[in-house]
């Protein structure tokens, strides 16, 4: 199912505009507004906002060269940026839609015992938006040389739903560093909760942003990750679980 370990299926990307206008807008406003919505300020996964060079971000490490702001619907959309609302309102409910059938069709490709229950019970949706700044200015960069740290997802699926752009890596199982070329196509790979439910029968992907060629390209990534909703207790692979604890067990790969 995962050929290479992700999919570029053949679904041709939807439009971003309003989404990305909204989080351009938002990466323009002054720093004391930006900071009222830093992750610290919502209190369940992965929410709100991180900045290049935070110490204390949640999805991305210090020396990572992106802003991120990530929105989920774990919560009232009202308690997002204005800046986000428009895409609230007119596109969210309508693409979350869609990539519920994207994702219940992969899953019963899958046919793993107990999936799609799983999913129709417990699982919710953030989208984390990501800019990449020029890194001509830096005289750093993240691990290994790298534009984002090599990392797994902490979701059941990744879906970027609007395209996908080049520099992306992930690891084969051969151990060795493979770009997934720049498609219009919807691009999915597995996440970390899909391996602990298939107890390491599909991996997660682990991939990274290596640095562009062209040290003056800013970059903008858009992924969905597929995720338990709070308070939610399960049982996966055997052990039991509450959506916190999970996040403490993903947290803890870092």
């Amino acid at each position: 199912m995962f050929k290479n370990d992700y999919i570029k299926s053949d679904l041709q990307c939807f439009d971003n505009s309003i989404l990305k206008t909204g989080f351009q807008s938002f990466l323009k406003a002054n720093t004391n507004y930006k900071e009222n919505f830093l992750q610290k300020k919502y209190n369940y996964g992965f929410d709100g906002y991180s900045y290049l060079g935070q110490k204390d971000s949640s999805n991305q490490y210090e020396t990572d060269l992106l802003h991120s702001f990530v929105i989920s619907d774990f919560r009232n959309s009202n308690l997002f940026p204005e800046e986000f609302q428009d895409f609230m309102k007119f596109e969210w409910g309508n693409l979350q839609n869609k990539i519920r059938i994207l994702e219940r069709k992969l899953i019963q490709k899958l046919a793993f015992p107990g999936l799609l229950d799983f999913y129709e019970a417990h699982i919710g949706h953030m989208i984390s938006c990501n800019y990449y700044p020029k890194t001509e200015p830096f005289n750093y960069t993240a691990k290994n040389n790298t534009r984002l740290s090599e990392h797994r997802d902490v979701s059941l699926f990744t879906i970027f739903p609007f395209g996908f752009d080049r520099d992306f890596y992930y690891q084969n199982s051969k151990k060795e560093w493979v770009q997934i070329e720049a498609t219009n196509n919807i691009v999915i790979f597995p996440g970390y909760l899909l391996e602990v439910f298939t107890n390491g029968k599909i991996k997660a992907l682990n991939h990274c942003v290596k640095l562009p060629e062209n040290r003056n390209s800013e970059r903008f990534s858009f992924a969905y990750f597929s995720l338990p909703y709070p308070n939610r207790q399960f049982e996966v692979a055997g052990k039991n679980y509450s959506s916190e604890n999970y996040f403490k067990e993903y947290l803890n790969l870092f």
